[in-house]
């Protein structure tokens, strides 16, 4: 795994993310000794479930799954991260081991913060505390809507739901209509969605032959996002 310090341009990157837009520049210059850009290839790991929290991710590009492994071998994917996104910020906040594992889904560039260092700045600026914790919110809200998805929703809707996230995290419009660039697999797809390989394989065999999505060269394309968001609204 690559590391060398940040270069103006991630760094660059790293100061237009949330919460680190409230630092000022004498504050910035404190903290930007300590990062350090790190490129993981697709399928890597980032770091695994049950890791000390010794870093904080800033990322810069690419993607990353947060998975969650169960005691039976199947794994959740709890989240798709993008670039602006913190990684690992809730284990580090707490101090406990990462509650899931961070996988590369493409080619990923990071900013790595220490832990030690980051408590440090929050101890010292309490704006940046404050940001972070706001940060934190919205994650938990976010872990919530997941775990209700999981438990009340169909595989219909849930499969829906993360098409049109995944749309809107790496999608990329054509004529055709939204094509999600990542290079998922239906292992992918069914993790996100808490269900088997079989029953994803299904239910978008279902939805292509309704024409609401397709593929193409390996990538799922969204011909009707106006039909698919109406399938992952249902019930609400």
């Amino acid at each position: 795994m690559p590391t060398k310090r940040v270069q103006a341009a991630p760094f660059d990157v790293i100061r237009q993310i949330p919460p680190f837009t409230v630092l000022n520049e004498r504050e910035w210059e404190e903290l930007a000794e300590h990062l350090v850009l790190r490129t993981y290839d697709e399928g890597t790991y980032l770091f695994f479930a049950g890791d000390p929290p010794s870093m904080l991710y800033l990322i810069v590009e690419g993607h990353v799954a947060l998975i969650r492994h169960s005691p039976e071998g199947r794994d959740i994917v709890l989240d798709v991260m993008r670039p602006g996104n913190m990684v690992g910020e809730l284990a580090v906040f707490e101090g406990v081991p990462y509650s899931a594992s961070g996988k590369a889904l493409d080619t990923v560039k990071t900013v790595a913060i220490p832990r030690a260092k980051f408590l440090r700045m929050l101890n010292r600026y309490p704006h940046l505390a404050q940001a972070v914790i706001f940060d934190l919110t919205r994650r938990v809200r976010h872990l919530g809507d997941l775990v209700q998805s999981l438990v009340i929703d169909r595989v219909e809707q849930r499969l829906a739901r993360i098409l049109l996230r995944l749309a809107k995290i790496s999608g990329e419009y054509t004529e055709d209509g939204w094509l999600i660039t990542l290079p998922l697999t239906r292992q992918d797809l069914a993790d996100m969605a808490g269900t088997t390989v079989e029953t994803a394989i299904r239910t978008l065999s279902r939805m292509r032959k309704e024409g609401i999505v397709d593929t193409r060269h390996g990538r799922i394309l969204i011909r009707d996002p106006e039909q698919l968001t109406e399938i992952a609204e249902k019930g609400e």
